[in-house]
């Protein structure tokens, strides 16, 4: 790699306009790049410079390679730039802004990543990603207000407590920074290394710096990210520090909660300076989310998204067939087992049946909060999921996700289990599918899902034969294609069985409806479009009631493939 510095005077601007700076930073070249990459770009916390970055940056090559160019910017007020000064939060956004390359990913640690976030929000056409160390959404702990409709948030810093430390900074800074970076080493299993790490920063060369820093404290009260996280649309990854005593362990699930597609990560062992205590484990989560590959929906994942939100109010109602697959995929996969792991995942999770399902079998999964892992890629499921467990008091404790199966938000060797039921069968690329739940599972981890066979709605597929050649309902894969499939990412198979449950239907208008009313719309290319009409619609009626059992109705038939995977652990290796 090859560094460059650039001390730069302010740029002239418009007489109209805030006075703009180009603020100095240090630009690092890699030694073998790699077109078309982004650029990193770093933003530091509050009582250091960028300097705090210099540890970090070996581990964060030997992890990601050095192919990237990083630039290293200090803010207004701190190393380089000390005799900047932002008069606001809107200044310094302003000054930073005109930092950014085009394709930046920033990465900011604390104030530094609270300060991401809103350059992110608001510049998307220069920032394509945007990763977060330790960075609350909101420092400090605010109140309702009752002429406002955001919620009081409550996982931050006392206000009273912050207040108390920017009166003691005024009165002494070296005093006060002492407390500061005892606070952040609080929780780290190696304390020692934090607090020595930061102890280089904290000196002061004159009143002005001291000053300067005090002012910069503000930035912590006014920078507000609720909004800006339920509206960002870039890729982003969050990690936090399980023990940090500045920002509290909920916020991390908040987080999550606010951009359900964003990657949340919480070090186990680490303080307010993951990075410098658990380097490793930090330029592991930067590495898989600067190699993963956010999917765009294609339209056929677009209708499926879409035809389940639309369903999600009323899902609970007409999924007779999905509940009883749920039970009986957990009495097959876990029945037998008296724990799950520590982390698990319900790929697809609905409204939220199998994991009420699982919390039945295995309450503990949700103590302490953030074990248990909800994804899925329709809203409107997601929202009704969320509301069911809120009712219960105990929504926080689970970790909502909105996201595509095929292209996981989460870091590699994250789960020790993942139950899916009656979702792997939407896959548009199963190899895919397979291949993520691989990455994402700890060696020795579980993969238990149920989906659907080529023979389910086998009644109602012969009865639309007899009238066109379209694909009215959707096809789906044989059970050794899955198990075939399965084995080439590496799985090894531990169990399967299938079953045909048959349900009965009063007429082929009650199947239709209870189809629509469960999301489960044609998605095969090769549907006929439109609306059907009432003469295609009695032509339908008459070749299904061939099928017609006097005593029970309509028959609808279903296979049902149950299969129970394990990804090799480390002593099979």
């Amino acid at each position: 790699m090859i560094e460059s510095e650039e001390l730069l005077a302010p740029e002239s601007s418009d007489k109209n306009e805030k006075a703009v700076v180009r603020l100095a930073k240090k630009t690092v070249q890699p030694s073998n790049p790699v077109a078309d990459l982004s650029v990193l770009v770093f933003l530091h916390g509050w009582g250091c410079d960028s300097r705090i970055w210099n540890e970090f940056l070996p581990t964060l090559l030997e992890a990601i390679g050095d192919v990237r160019e990083m630039v290293f910017i200090d803010l207004p007020g701190f190393g380089f730039n000390s005799d900047i000064v932002a008069e606001d939060s809107e200044s310094l956004l302003l000054h930073l802004s005109r930092q950014l390359p085009a394709n930046t990913t920033l990465i900011g640690w604390s104030l530094g990543g609270m300060i991401a976030t809103q350059l992110a929000s608001r510049h998307p056409d220069k920032v394509g990603r945007l990763i977060t160390i330790a960075s609350n959404p909101r420092f400090v702990k605010d109140d309702m207000d009752p002429l406002s409709t955001k919620k009081a948030w409550k996982h931050a810093m006392e206000r009273q407590t912050f207040e108390e430390f920017c009166m003691s900074f005024e009165d002494n800074a070296v005093d006060a920074m002492k407390k500061f970076i005892a606070l952040q080493s609080m929780g780290d299993s190696d304390r020692r290394l934090v607090s020595d790490a930061l102890q280089d920063y904290r000196d002061f060369e004159n009143k002005e710096d001291a000053q300067s820093w005090l002012e910069a404290l503000q930035y912590l009260d006014q920078i507000d990210n609720r909004t800006a996280l339920r509206n960002i649309a870039q890729p982003g990854l969050h990690i936090f520090g399980k023990g940090d005593a500045l920002v509290p362990d909920g916020a991390s699930r908040m987080v999550q909660r606010l951009a359900p597609s964003h990657w949340v990560e919480v070090i186990t062992g680490a303080g307010h300076a993951p990075h410098v205590s658990h380097a490793r484990k930090v330029a592991a989560a930067i590495n898989s989310f600067l190699q993963h590959q956010p999917s765009r929906l294609s339209q056929r994942k677009k209708r499926i998204a879409n035809s389940f939100s639309s369903a999600a109010k009323n899902y609970d109602t007409q999924a007779r067939l999905q509940k009883r697959v749920v039970d009986s995929l957990v009495t097959f996969s876990l029945g037998a087992q008296e724990e799950v792991g520590q982390t698990v995942l319900d790929l697809g999770c609905g409204t939220g049946y199998c994991i009420k399902t699982l919390l039945q079998h295995f309450p503990e999964i949700i103590q302490p909060a953030g074990r248990l892992h909800a994804l899925d890629i329709a809203e409107g499921m997601l929202e009704e999921a969320q509301q069911k467990f809120e009712d219960e008091g105990i929504s926080d404790q689970i970790q909502w996700h909105l996201g595509d199966m095929e292209s996981l938000p989460f870091v590699d060797d994250t789960f020790e289990g993942c139950i899916s039921s009656l979702t792997v069968q939407w896959s548009e690329n199963p190899q895919q599918l397979f291949s993520e739940m691989y990455r994402a599972l700890k060696p020795g981890g579980w993969f238990a899902f149920s989906t659907l066979g080529p023979e389910t709605l086998f009644e109602l597929r012969s009865a639309w034969q007899e009238l066109d050649e379209f694909a009215h309902v959707n096809q789906f894969m044989q059970l050794e294609s899955i198990k075939e499939i399965a084995e080439q990412v590496g799985f090894n198979i531990v169990a399967y069985k299938s079953e045909t449950p048959v349900l009965y239907y009063h007429d082929v208008t009650h199947l239709m409806r209870e189809l629509k009313g469960i999301g489960a719309h044609t998605v095969n290319d090769g549907r006929q479009q439109g609306l059907m009409g009432r003469r295609t619609f009695a032509k339908l009626e008459q070749a299904y009631n061939a099928w017609l059992d006097p005593d029970r109705g309509l028959p609808a038939r279903y296979e049902v493939y149950y299969i129970y995977l394990k990804k090799p652990g480390l002593a099979d290796s």
